[in-house]
């Protein structure tokens, strides 16, 4: 009988030893999100969403990571602009997550979760299932599937009612959403703006930010109780790390340069560059369209801005009629972009380069004018 006791208490030892996961959560047990404040670098831009699982009577101190990418992966950036990268969860220790946002100087907020025991369990068992082989990869997306909407979901689905989505600063557009973290850091801003297209410019439904879902997890409550039964600020970044001066990367320096280039455009050989450039990019927006199958890049007007016709304005001068018409085209082209993105940000951001294009088309078709009289 004692052998037998024995053999069935290290059944169940080796069992646990081999699959750790499956382990039942103690009513000890919390469940949290934490939130991570934004980077320097272009990937940390919007911050980032992990969910950390706390059980001392068991030993558990895990975050659960949705957003790990690897930049091995064979052709990591055409992947990237394509959308079939493949990112995957993975869980750290508690303090191993903390060591690289403290030293990256990124703010940490926790906020722990009321739950019952049993969706307390519910949760536990879908962060392990998301790290089978099966499930662990997914296909990154810039709104519907990132290291954010995929911890929502997984809380979405164990509570009772999902969490408010309507909170302040997730009410606008898309694209205005986006262009909210980007106030100081205007060159990526222009460049985000350029590449997306019209999904960007409807009215937001999701919680894809990770500020916006710790906001979101504040005003959700369940059965009239609030969802996060504490907040906790783990870790203030050092403001006085952060660079003073004046910054090169603004609208007003952009501005600056754009100025200069106006009257640089006098120069015809300068104007053919401008051109060609802005042709190149039209053909790069009117490419990545066909390609991507990143919804955000489809339907994009700015190839009415950046129109591929450009480059055949420096190549064609000879042939009169024909250069009118092109002209004509891609002011027309241009006038158009400006009405289709009248209510958009996307307008204001790119207005610069709208006019640098315009007043340098203006001076082309003068001298076109000037040598046919």
């Amino acid at each position: 009988m004692i052998k037998k006791i024995i053999y069935v208490l290290f059944c169940l030892c080796m069992v646990q030893i081999a699959f750790p996961n499956e382990r039942p959560l103690s009513d000890r047990a919390e469940i949290s999100v934490l939130t991570v404040g934004t980077g320097d670098q272009l990937y940390s831009l919007f911050g980032h969403t992990a969910i950390r699982v706390s059980d001392p009577f068991q030993g558990i101190d895990r975050v659960y990571n949705y957003g790990m990418f690897a930049f091995s992966e064979p052709n990591f950036y055409g992947k990237f602009v394509k959308g079939n990268l493949l990112y995957f969860a993975e869980y750290s220790t508690y303090k191993n997550f903390l060591e690289g946002y403290i030293y990256d100087n990124r703010s940490v907020y926790e906020q722990i979760l009321d739950l019952s025991d049993t969706e307390k369990q519910v949760i536990w068992g879908k962060l392990n299932e998301s790290l089978e082989e099966s499930n662990k990869y997914y296909i990154y997306k810039f709104i519907d599937q990132n290291c954010t909407t995929k911890v929502v979901d997984i809380v979405n689905s164990s509570i009772k009612s999902p969490v408010k989505v309507d909170v302040e600063g997730n009410t606008e557009t898309y694209r205005t959403i986006l262009n909210s973290y980007l106030s100081s850091r205007y060159f990526e801003m222009l460049g985000i703006n350029l590449i997306f297209g019209s999904k960007v410019d409807v009215q937001s439904t999701l919680l894809f930010l990770p500020d916006k879902f710790m906001y979101g997890l504040a005003e959700t409550k369940i059965d009239d109780k609030p969802l996060v039964s504490e907040t906790i600020t783990v870790f203030e970044p050092d403001a006085s790390i952060e660079n003073i001066g004046i910054s090169v990367n603004s609208m007003w320096f952009f501005c600056l340069i754009v100025l200069i280039l106006t009257v640089l455009m006098n120069n015809r050989v300068i104007r053919s560059c401008y051109f060609v450039i802005m042709g190149l990019l039209g053909l790069f927006f009117f490419a990545v369209g066909f390609y991507s199958l990143h919804g955000e890049l489809l339907n994009n007007n700015t190839i009415l801005l950046c129109s591929p016709f450009f480059l055949l304005l420096p190549f064609l001068r000879n042939k009169v009629k024909l250069i009118k018409g092109l002209q004509v085209l891609t002011l027309l082209s241009v006038i158009l972009y400006i009405v289709l993105n009248i209510t958009s940000q996307k307008l204001l951001i790119t207005l610069p380069l709208v006019l640098l294009t315009m007043i340098s088309l203006a001076m082309e078709m003068r001298l076109l004018k000037r040598n046919n009289n």
